[in-house]
Formats: structure tokens, sequence, C-alpha cells
């Protein structure tokens, strides 16, 4: 979809009225020193001099003004092209491409005459990744296989747009069977998470998109394509490869999202933000050998707000370091208060595991509050694992250097290899919910699954975590598998570190509620609105 530059006015003329204003300003230096020569006798032959000079210098400069206006056009009309397109995969701008659409929707989408059309939003968000690892020139490179991938997909049948780093966009007509867009969006992200070859490397690729569908009254392009990338996130939720149909609601939804993220900021200096544990116990003995620490909200005005709904915003709005500091900080004072036997682990987000000054940090807060290191485990998910790993295996080795203990958390939903993980020599693997999930008496596999994954722990040295037991069939089986150190509502709830203390003190467990509200809380969202 390249767009010729024409340009509308011809050379010829601008050369033209260039060289009249050229001359006309030859023409005055010349008088002007052939007067200079002469004696002006009066008051008269001095003003007409002036004059003479005046009208002269006044063509000279209309000439000049109108040479320049006159190429201005062709000037102009060439940057216009130019910021129609984008210079990178040679499709559509965002400004070419709300340009064009009008016209498209006019013509009813080609020859077909079709009177429904969808804008679909298409996302590559590993980009910045990407070009953080290959460098911005492979970057580019791999945008360009997906502009000419789009370009064969969608031809003249609709527009193809790159609207922002890794964001396609695509305009297409349809009829009224929802089997038609359906097929044509799974044909679309099916083309583009084809595995990219750049260089001597091949890269897989993992998109998600958003659809909105054009209605009659056609609404300015921004809304649609606010509704479509809206869209877009609520499949990214559910995983990758996935896509979504706008509806109203997913407004709803992110008037809530942007209202936890405003409240989110200041929650820290309202003290909102605590700490409840859940114990890890030994599955024959009942003793519980540790903790992992799991951070709660509880909002001024609305209450308990569940993890699920505000940890992924804080990752994205960039909160997520300095709550991430929060806990580890809360984690290693509350060490104090415990057992010496036991142990805490502590999530740590891909954000805050990344930044140059985490390990240092984390040596001078154990330090700082005389933490004993062995004490501490510091839990990373799988998925972090596979991405530039001779960066983690790096930082890694730092951590154990402290004699920090390390944790593999949610192991089998990230595809790690084996390779990868006897390089990373970690202390503890968890085994993911999802497997525990399936442990019954009628899914034999799943119970020879969890029994290979046990093994092949042990073969490492490390020990295994069951997390997510909630029935005794549950750890029947997993012991059976060989897993001995279990977590989940079979043994215990989160609970704050006061019932904690009251249990090992020998008294009644506390009785403390933890379940997540609804996932929209009315009075959240009459507020964002």
């Amino acid at each position: 979809m390249t767009r010729s530059i024409v340009p509308r006015q011809t050379r010829i003329f601008r050369a033209l009225t260039i060289f009249s204003s050229g001359m006309g300003a030859a023409m005055l230096a010349l008088w002007a020193l052939d007067m200079a020569g002469m004696t002006l006798s009066s008051y008269r032959d001095a003003a007409t001099f002036g004059a003479i000079v005046l009208g002269l210098a006044s063509l000279a400069g209309a000439g000049t003004a109108h040479a320049y206006f006159a190429g201005g056009d062709d000037t102009s009309q060439s940057y216009e092209a130019l910021l129609n397109v984008d210079p990178v995969t040679d499709l559509l701008s965002r400004k070419g491409l709300a340009e064009e659409l009008d016209g498209y929707l006019e013509q009813g989408g080609g020859p077909s005459r079709m009177n429904r059309f969808f804008l679909i939003s298409l996302d590559f968000d590993s980009l910045r990744e990407f070009n953080e690892t290959h460098g911005m020139e492979t970057g580019d490179s791999l945008l360009r296989v997906f502009g000419d991938r789009l370009r064969r997909v969608v031809g003249d049948t609709g527009l193809a747009a790159r609207t922002s780093g890794g964001e396609f966009v695509i305009v297409l007509a349809a009829n009224h069977d929802d089997r038609e867009l359906r097929a044509a969006t799974e044909a679309l992200l099916g083309v583009l998470s084809l595995p990219v070859r750049v260089g001597n490397a091949s890269h897989s690729v993992f998109w998600n998109a958003g659809v909105a569908e054009i209605h009659k009254n056609r609404p300015p392009m921004e809304r649609i394509l606010r509704h479509a990338n809206l869209a877009r996130s609520t499949s990214r939720a559910t995983g990758r490869g996935t896509w979504s149909i706008y509806h109203p609601e997913m407004t709803q939804v992110a008037a809530y999202r942007h209202w936890i993220e405003a409240e989110l900021g200041g929650a820290m200096q309202r003290n909102e933000l605590m700490l409840h544990y859940q114990p890890k116990v030994h599955a024959v003995t009942g003793e519980t050998v540790g903790y992992e620490a799991l951070l709660r909200w509880n909002h001024h005005q609305n209450g308990a707000i569940p993890p699920s709904e505000f940890i992924p915003i804080a990752e994205q709005c960039g909160l997520i370091q300095q709550i991430g500091d929060f806990v580890l900080h809360q984690v290693c004072e509350d060490l104090d208060e415990l057992p010496d036997h036991v142990t805490v682990s502590a999530n740590v987000s891909p954000a805050q595991f990344n930044r140059d000054d985490f390990v240092s940090n984390l040596g001078r807060l154990i330090n700082g509050t005389e933490t004993r290191p062995d004490r501490l485990e510091i839990e990373v998910t799988e998925t972090l694992l596979i991405r530039n790993h001779s960066e983690i295996r790096r930082l890694l080795g730092q951590l154990r250097d402290l004699g920090i203990q390390l944790a593999i958390d949610d192991f089998g939903t990230g595809y790690s290899n084996l390779s990868t993980l006897t390089e990373l020599r970690f202390n503890t693997l968890k085994i993911d919910k999802s497997f525990v999930d399936r442990l019954t008496e009628k899914d034999p596999g799943a119970s020879t699954m969890v029994a290979s994954i046990v093994g092949m722990a042990r073969s490492m040295g490390a020990s295994v975590v069951a997390e997510g037991v909630e029935t005794e069939e549950q750890a029947m089986l997993l012991r059976a598998a060989g897993c001995t150190i279990m977590q989940g509502y079979l043994f215990g709830k989160p609970q704050p570190l006061s019932a904690i203390k009251h249990q090992h003190r020998g008294g009644e467990p506390a009785v403390v509620a933890d379940a997540p509200p609804p996932t929209l809380q009315p009075q959240a969202l009459a507020a964002a609105s």
C-alpha cells in the first residue's frame, strides 16, 4: 500500500519565477551602483531615486516570495504524503489511515459492497524487549516482515496500517455472518504468529487482537481505535494468541482500572497495603516449614481489592518497583517475629528483578535488618527464565552468593527447557496450581506428570512445593508422587502476621476472612466516573 508522491506544480514554472526574481534583484543592484555615481542636486532628485529603488526592491521581493510559495506547494504536498505512510513498513501511518478511512467506507469496502465494517487492532507486545535484546535495526527488520505479511493477506480488500510501535491496524468489510469476521481475524493472527527469521536466527512471536465494529454513525477513528485497543487488552489477559470483540462493559472495566491506578499511588501513604502469610507444611509430619508472603490491599472506602486486579496495573504503571521494595522490607522485618526454622518466600516481578540495582539493594536490606539470608526465598516465574537467559543466570548467581534461596514459581506454564533449569541451580520448584487441579484418581496421567517433576527436581538437589492444594484426594496423590511440601487452603489460608504469631504461641488459629470481593465494585466504578 505504498502511496506515490506527485507534485502539483511543475519544476519549470518554479525555475522561471526564481530566475525572474533573481534578474530583478540584479537590475536593482546595477541601478543603485549607477546612481551612486551621480550627484543628486536637489531634494526632488533624491526622492525620485528613492522611489525607483523602492519599486525595484518591491518587484524583486514579490518575485522571490512568489518563487518560494510556488515551490512551497510542492514541498508541503510531499511532506503530507510522507506523513501518511509508515517509513518502516510502507503501510499507512495513523494519519494516513484516518484520511483513507472515510473513502473506504463510502466505497463499501470494494466491489463486494459490504455493509459492515470492522477495525482490528493487532499488537506485538514484545517489541520493546526484542529491541533491547537484538537492537533497533533488527526490530525494524521484524516489523517489515510483519508489514509484508499483512500486505499479502489484506491486499486491496481492506486498509492496513502501523499506528505505533508494534501496533498494527486492519480495516475490513464483512457481511452479517460473524463467522467471516472470526475467520479473517484468526487468519491474521495465524499469519503474524508464524516464526520470523531475521538474519541467521528464527524468532517466535506472539500476538493479540481486539475488534471494534464501525457503526453507521461513523464515530471518530480515535474512538473506534480506543475501543479496539480495550478489546485487545481484554484478550491479552486470557493468554497469547487470543482476540476479543469490543462491548461497552469493557469501557467500565477500563474506568475501574484507571481508578485503581489513581488510588494505588496513595495506598502506601495511607498504609493500606499489608502482607498475609500462607503456610507451607510437610505433608507427612504436618509441621509448618515456611510461609509465602502475599500482598493485600484494604482500600479505605471500598475494602479488600484482590491482588489479581491491582498487581497487573501496578506493573503497567511503574508502581510495582516501589511496592516490591515494600514487600521485601516488610518480609525481612517480619522474619524476626517468626521461629528460626521457618523460611518466607516473596514473589519478585520481572520489572523489579530486571533493575540494575536489585541485588545490591537487597543485600543492603538484609544487612540493615540483620536478616539471616537463608531464611529468605525469592520466587521468580518460569516465564522470566526464557528471557535473556545469560543475564538472568548472572542475577540468580549473585543472589545465591548472598545466601538467598531461589524458587521457580508456576512451573509448567512457561515452557522452559530442561537445560535452562539445570544451569540455574535453584532451591525450590513450585508446581503450578493448574497441575494440582487435574489430580484425580480418574486422571492417572496428571499423577505421572507430577511424579516426573518431583523426580527431576530431586535429581537437581531441589525441593518441590505443590501449591493450590484444596482436597484430601489431591494431597494423597501428591504424597504418592513423592511431593512432601504442600501449600493451599487445605492446610491454611493466608493470614496476617498477628494471627501467625498467635498460632506459634500455641493459641487457637484466628479466623481471618480472605475471600476476594467481586471483580467490579460499583462504588469504585462510581468514583471512577
